[in-house]
């Protein structure tokens, strides 16, 4: 991580969205296999909000932390 404290870089952004595809993949997979059924609204919702849910907390962390990633603590002098 290279951001500084309350700023977001596009490595951030990035990361965020990986995440956040494979937690929601990953949820829906394994929503689909305890069900045994297709891909149907609520199981795509499910996997949205999973999805939603990784990337804004990543990048919460992420905005949250300095370039040394340490939480909620000003870039070192």
């Amino acid at each position: 991580m290279k951001s500084e404290f309350l700023t977001l870089d596009y490595r951030d952004l990035l990361h965020g969205i990986v995440m956040a595809f494979l937690t929601a993949l990953l949820t829906g997979i394994i929503d689909l296999l305890q069900k045994g059924s297709v891909f149907d609204w609520p199981s795509i919702k499910t996997i949205l909000i999973a999805g939603l849910s990784a990337a804004l907390s990543y990048l919460l962390k992420c905005l949250l932390s300095n370039s040394r990633n340490q939480l909620l603590t000003k870039e070192p002098g």
